[in-house]
């Protein structure tokens, strides 16, 4: 269903969501001001094909399913589920961009199929890491092989992720201790694990700092924001490659 409406709210979202993705890659911070421009370009297109299309046989399904993920994803958002940016984008692109307009579609929800698509292109990450980790002839606990790389411990404080191993000194040698994977996720959650941690606070992190600097290697966890794969899945579900479809239309 093409719409030029929906055409230039979807090309301005598609912009936005490019341009809060390399933010948050960069920084794991995006500026509130990123949206503002597709926010107001987004709400008067999607008032002008509601306008056209309202009545369309199934067009407030498509209005009420894009209202209901989008008050979700922020309840997630507010639960901790997602990051404040990542409702904004799925936000943004629920109510902007309800269905594609460059392609045909089967599920009425182009957020849906885009935040679908963003976890399949997500278990790319885990296969990387092994085969980088493979590769290289790194060797830790399988779970982390699939989720980190060993970094030089003295560029620990630049990378985004969290710290994997626990650093200890006795009598002047340096030990290192692989987390266990049964406590990775509450351990993990430590604010000293989190190298953003270690950039924001380095004078209380200046032990832990300290103790980096004399690790040849230390393992990180790979941070991807989510942001990353959404753009990407949106991309795909823009012209009309969505995991959500082609499930329906084997099923269908």
């Amino acid at each position: 269903m093409f719409s030029l409406p929906l055409a230039v709210s979807a090309v301005a979202v598609l912009l936005t969501f490019l341009a809060a993705a390399v933010q948050d890659w960069k920084t794991r911070t995006v500026y509130r001001v990123t949206w503002y421009p597709a926010a107001v370009v987004g709400g008067i297109c999607a008032v002008l094909f509601w306008l056209e299309y309202i009545h369309v046989p199934g067009a407030f399904f498509v209005l009420l399913l894009s209202l209901v993920f989008a008050v979700l994803c922020w309840i997630f958002a507010v639960l901790g589920m997602f990051g404040k940016a990542d409702a904004k984008a799925l936000v943004l692109l629920s109510l902007a961009v309800p269905v594609t307009p460059f392609a045909a579609w089967i599920f009425p929800s182009l957020a849906v199929s885009a935040l679908v698509n963003a976890g399949i292109l997500s278990l790319a990450v885990p296969l990387f890491c092994l085969g980088y980790n493979l590769c290289k002839g790194n060797r830790a606990p399988f779970w982390l092989m699939c989720s980190g790389t060993p970094v030089a411990g003295s560029s620990v404080k630049g990378r985004f992720g969290f710290l994997a191993e626990t650093v200890t000194e006795e009598n002047g040698v340096i030990k290192k201790e692989f987390v266990r994977v049964r406590d990775s996720l509450f351990s993990l959650k430590a604010p000293m694990r989190h190298t953003r941690t270690l950039q924001e606070r380095p004078e209380e992190c200046a032990d832990v700092l300290r103790l980096l600097e004399k690790c040849e290697t230390v393992w990180v966890t790979v941070g991807i924001p989510l942001l990353v794969p959404l753009t990407a899945g949106l991309v795909f579900a823009l012209f009309g490659i969505s995991a959500v479809d082609i499930l329906l239309s084997l099923l269908f």
